[in-house]
């Protein structure tokens, strides 16, 4: 039978009784098998209204007979069993159950993404989950859940931006440090990025960003003075346009230095990818994927946020949702 996790949160009432009754109305239907359940841990609420009351949190895994969506009607039915009343998004709620794992499946339906689109960077999930499945695998950035917590426990205080020119970057990069009282750390060539180089000047270029973009994220945190640092770019990202626009002997001298740039270069505690998640090297291409000059960097660029741990994808639209969704992303994380 496939298995499958679930992350438990309530911050209304009994939050432990709720919780308990919860895992109970789980463990008792006959599609579920094998159930395991981690302790209860309490967290401050992530978003939403800042007056609201703590959360206690847990994990359940186990086996079922359930597809991905009857596996969602059934927690639907169990929130409303319980009182759940869905009016204000992150809001104070009597009980929450989602869907964080399937197997290996990825999915995304207009009511249902697998994995959970926030687990990875959400401590109050991670912690209870790596209780029970610490070993289990997240199917798009290939680290198990584990690692995942581990890194989120002993990373720098930093964040990193990945996505392709003109994608707000800089402006998501800069609001977000003023929202959050962080450092920003802007890229040290993105005025002239726009992927291939007419000129032929492009491997001089790239070296350049290796030059000047290892130390940035290091500085930026030192003058952050343990505020989180704020980078509008990804050092890995060198590679992408390395790889669009040299020729293959070009790539080779340039990998090379890359690598050993990389040594020392502080690796973010979040990455933060201006795309959709479906695009990913790792999930199926969408339906209307063209092979253009502009979707062959696009892939690229995703492909440099494969096992690269925490990843919030904030999609291409230059929405403000994507501010909201970073700062609730950047407490998670503490």
């Amino acid at each position: 039978m496939p298995r499958t996790l679930i992350a438990c949160g309530a911050n209304l009432g009994d939050r432990k009784q709720t919780l308990t009754r919860a895992i109970e109305l789980l463990a008792a239907d006959p599609s579920i098998g094998a159930l395991a359940s981690s302790g209860f841990h309490e967290t401050a609420p992530v978003g939403g209204p800042s007056d609201q009351p703590a959360f206690l949190n847990a994990a359940v895994r186990f086996d079922t007979t359930l597809s991905p969506q009857q596996l969602l009607e059934l927690l639907l039915r169990v929130e409303s069993d319980l009182g759940r009343q869905r009016a204000e998004r992150w809001g104070p709620r009597a009980i929450d159950l989602d869907v964080l794992l399937y197997d290996e499946q990825v999915l995304h339906t207009p009511g249902l993404e697998i994995p959970h689109p926030r687990m990875t960077f959400r401590r109050f999930v991670l912690e209870p989950a790596a209780q029970i499945a610490a070993d289990w695998v997240h199917p798009l950035t290939r680290w198990t859940i584990g690692r995942l917590l581990a890194h989120l426990q002993t990373a720098a205080n930093y964040v990193a931006l990945l996505g392709p020119p003109a994608a707000g970057k800089t402006e998501l990069a800069r609001a977000a440090a003023a929202a959050v009282g962080g450092n920003y750390v802007p890229d040290p060539i993105e005025a002239s990025r726009t992927g291939a180089d007419p000129s032929g000047h492009e491997l001089q270029r790239q070296i350049q960003f290796l030059d000047r973009a290892p130390t940035l994220a290091a500085a930026g945190l030192e003058a952050g003075r343990g505020r989180v640092a704020i980078s509008d770019f990804f050092f890995d990202q060198c590679l992408a346009y390395a790889r669009v626009a040299l020729e293959e002997a070009d790539y080779r001298r340039f990998h090379r230095t890359w690598a050993q740039a990389r040594e020392a270069v502080v690796q973010p505690k979040l990455l933060v990818v201006l795309d959709d998640w479906q695009a990913m090297p790792t999930a199926s291409a969408p339906g209307d994927w063209q092979r253009t000059d502009e979707n062959i960097l696009r892939r690229e660029l995703l492909r440099q946020a494969v096992d690269k741990g925490p990843v919030l994808f904030a999609g291409r639209e230059k929405t403000p949702e994507r501010l909201e969704e970073l700062t609730a992303a950047i407490a998670a994380m503490q």
